[in-house]
């Protein structure tokens, strides 16, 4: 069978728990805007995976007792159905890029447990961050030694990615990326990190990027600032966003 699947609460213990392939399930409200964003890249995937695995959609305002039977609370939510069995789950919209390393998964009976499934750091830059810097004519750097100092000590770390504008010169910015931001304690961290990194580097900017999007801060000496969030769905429907909050930081270290 090819093509996405419209399972309702009557149809879902057959077309889902009983099916026997894998089956990537997308819950959803009607109008939701990243529910429709992603379902170019679910259709795209049910016709290349045929024969090897289902993709399938459930409009959650018409299957309010399945969303409460698997605890859906978010549009969209991406979840993975294998012998009757929950094995994974993406909470909110996804970069097409990622949608199709989760399939990629999926079908390679990767995604197993019952676990909230994303990528490595290395896959979110080489699909999603690398490409939408190249677009724009940005180059990087990956895994940059670095040598943090602060309070009578120094710590040796990696910069995931220096962004260029011209590699002859100094860095733009820099990138720390992260398998998820799922908290405020998540994304402070991760400021902390970066903020090391920029401070070593004298750079007045740096990037968070995580598949949810990506948060932009300023930094003066030991200050910080956000700057700027912008969501992989704001993205995906204006990629020149991420121009533009790239050229934001050109501005800040004084380029035209």
């Amino acid at each position: 069978m090819t093509g996405l699947l419209r399972v309702t609460e009557a149809t879902f213990g057959r077309q889902v728990l009983r099916a026997t392939l894998p089956v990537l399930v997308c819950w959803g409200t009607r109008g939701c805007p990243a529910r429709q964003a992603l379902r170019p890249a679910l259709e795209r995937i049910a016709t290349a995976y045929a024969g090897r695995m289902q993709v399938a959609t459930v409009l959650l305002d018409a299957a309010p007792l399945l969303a409460e039977r698997y605890g859906v609370a978010a549009s969209p939510t991406l979840m993975v159905f294998q012998h009757g069995e929950r094995q994974g789950q993406a909470i909110g919209f996804l970069p097409a890029g990622l949608v199709d390393l989760l399939a990629a998964a999926v079908a390679q009976g990767a995604v197993t447990g019952d676990i909230h499934w994303c990528p490595v750091e290395a896959q979110l830059e080489d699909v999603v961050l690398i490409p939408l810097l190249a677009r724009w004519g940005y180059t990087v750097q990956r895994q940059v030694g670095c040598v943090v100092s602060g309070r009578g000590t120094s710590q040796r770390g990696r910069i995931d990615l220096l962004v260029y504008a011209d590699p002859a010169t100094q860095p733009l910015t820099l990138i720390e990326s992260k398998r998820a931001i799922r908290s405020d304690a998540d994304l402070q961290q991760a400021v902390r990190q970066a903020a090391g990194y920029a401070q070593a580097l004298d750079l007045a900017t740096f990037l968070i990027a995580a598949p949810q999007g990506l948060w932009c801060y300023r930094r003066d000496g030991l200050r910080v600032t956000a700057i700027q969030h912008v969501t992989s769905l704001a993205i995906h429907a204006a990629p020149d966003q991420l121009r533009d909050l790239l050229s934001s930081t050109r501005r800040l270290r004084g380029r035209p």
